[in-house]
């Protein structure tokens, strides 16, 4: 059992502190400019409730992790720029406006080359007619997920210089 004990009640310093606290509470706070250990202290706590929140509402791409590190395939062998995009493809964390709008970072998700579709690794990759020709020949015809967690290296270096062409002109 918990009791309050006032013991500090009627004591003349205590209640000048007390009543300078509640002063100072009611009144507007000073804002100080923050410092790069609080920006990446707000940013890591913010990434976590992103992190925890994705594995919570049992999304989809933390099965295909798992299975693609079991059988070995994690990005080895390709060049670091497109294990990169791969990875960053398969966790649905590109610079394609579907993904940043997921984020809040974008107001559109339209393709900013066609304009017709939203802007997804599937639009860049296989139904974007402005990149159309772009596509090297020899492209899989296979469905774009497929070509992300196949373990083809030869298709998922292909798919990986195509996204970089792809934002590179979407961003001019």
């Amino acid at each position: 059992m918990v009791h309050w004990l006032p013991s500090h009640v009627g004591v003349l310093g205590n209640e000048i502190a007390d009543g300078l606290g509640n002063e100072g509470r009611s009144q507007l706070q000073p804002r100080k400019p923050l410092t790069p250990s609080d920006v990446r202290s707000v940013l890591r706590r913010g990434i976590a409730k992103l992190w925890s929140a994705a594995q919570l509402s049992n999304d989809d791409r933390f099965p295909h992790f798992y299975e693609a590190y079991k059988a070995g395939d994690f990005l080895q062998g390709l060049p670091k720029s497109d294990a990169v995009q791969i990875f960053r493809a398969r966790a649905k964390h590109t610079l394609l406006l579907a993904d940043l709008r997921r984020y809040g970072w974008s107001a559109t998700t339209a393709c900013r080359l066609c304009g017709e579709r939203e802007e997804t690794i599937e639009d860049d990759l296989s139904e974007c007619r402005e990149v159309a020709g772009d596509r090297p020949s020899g492209w899989p015809d296979k469905p774009v997920n497929k070509i992300l967690w196949c373990g083809d290296r030869v298709a998922m270096s292909m798919a990986a210089k195509k996204m970089q062409k792809f934002l590179r002109r979407a961003m001019q």
